[in-house]
Order: structure tokens, then sequence, then C-alpha cells
């Protein structure tokens, strides 16, 4: 995307200081405006957003190795119920895994101006996704278990291209939901250490394309607007 703020070349001079053939036979004009021109709403300056902001997290156990969490982001109306049971023995972490079915991600009926721009919901979405998968890895951590096994619907599995350089396997597979895809990530501190650099870089890429499009782009402007007002209030 080209910059909007190019700036072109002032016509140049030879070494005489003379003027150059085209300020020769450039017309003199004398701009005179009798009108303002019409103003433009302004685009505040560059700053972090909510997509920073951390999202709300309840476990809660239903029995010896069956969790339940709920993970929420308040400020953009999602929600994601996940069902997460650890396999293997505790004294042998190598081969204790937490294995995870995921759901769809629920946006909230009350959130209309993210369904208004597909660039924007886009953004969110994988935002979102990105704090989960934080989450899962840390829950690994906390239960010393070495990997996390995801099962996805094939459909879902193409919005969560950032997991790929991640995986240490991906293949179909038949579970008790159907044929979906099993998709393997280590869960060492490496990983984790890798996850939080690379959430970092993505989130402040997403937050410079919010404010580039910003500007020929009403909804986006909107909702920058609109969540600064949140955070402020917050």
């Amino acid at each position: 995307m080209s910059d909007p703020l190019d700036h072109q070349p002032k016509a140049a001079r030879n070494k005489n200081n003379k003027p150059s053939l085209a300020e020769k036979t450039a017309p003199r004009l004398k701009l005179v405006v009798s009108n303002p021109p019409p103003a433009q709403e302004s685009v505040p300056p560059f700053q972090p957003t909510v997509l920073r902001r951390e999202i709300t997290v309840d476990i809660k156990k239903r029995s010896f190795d069956l969790y339940e969490m709920t993970i929420q982001d308040p400020f953009h109306d999602l929600e994601c119920d996940l069902t997460v049971e650890i396999e293997g023995d505790l004294k042998q972490p190598a081969s204790r895994s937490v294995i995870c079915h995921f759901p769809a991600i629920l946006l909230q009926e009350g959130n209309k101006l993210m369904g208004q721009d597909e660039l924007l919901y886009g953004l969110v979405m994988v935002q979102f996704q990105m704090k989960i998968l934080k989450q899962l890895l840390l829950f690994c951590s906390q239960h010393k278990a070495s990997h996390l096994v995801i099962y996805m619907d094939d459909d879902q599995v193409e919005g969560f291209g950032i997991y790929q350089d991640f995986l240490i396997h991906q293949d179909p597979t038949l579970t008790k939901n159907g044929e979906q895809t099993e998709m393997v990530i280590p869960a060492n501190k490496e990983t984790i250490d890798d996850w939080m650099v690379f959430m970092a870089a993505t989130t402040l890429n997403f937050e410079q394309e919010l404010w580039r499009e910003q500007r020929s782009n009403p909804v986006i402007r909107h909702y920058l607007k609109s969540q600064q007002q949140k955070e402020t209030v917050h």
C-alpha cells in the first residue's frame, strides 16, 4: 500500500540559480481562495489500541483431568468456550499432552461495528485467536504438558493460518466429532517465548494497518475513536 503522505520534489534550479525550463514555461497564476476548504474529520496520531488489552479467562475443573475454559474479549464482545483434557502421566512430562477440540468463536450481537468491515473483523478475530493460543500454551506449562493437541473442522483450519509456523504435526483424523484436522504444537518454554514475540510483532503490524486505513475508511476510524473512549472509561 503506497504511503498517502508522499511529498513531490520541488523544481530544480541550475548551478547559476537561473529558472529551469519548467519554471520558464509554467503559467504564472495567482490562486485566490474565496471559501475555506471543507472541514475534514481529524485523524488522531498513532498510539497503541485495545488490541493489546488482556482477555478474561475462567477455568473450571470438571473431573480429574478435564477442564472447561471460557475466554472472553469484552472490548470486542468475543467469547470462546473450550474443553481441555490432559492425557499422560504427570511423572512423565514428555508424554503428557493437553487435548483441545476447538469450537467456533462467538461474536455477540451487540457488536455490529465489526461486521461492517471485513478488514477490521479479520484483524480483531486473528488477534483473539492468538490470545487463545497463548492461554492454551500457558495452561500446558502450568500442568507440565509437553504438547498441545488441537482438533479443528476443515473450515476452521483455513482461518487459523497463524498457527502454521509453530506446528510440528498436522493431519486429518477421525474423532468423536467426525473427521477433523489434528494439529500438534510443542508447549516448551522456547515455543511460548517465540509465540509472545510473534504476538507482539503481529499486534504492532495490525495497529499500524488500522491507523493507515482509517484515513479512507470511516468504519475503522469510528472503531479507533470508540475504542479510545472505552479505554478512557476503563
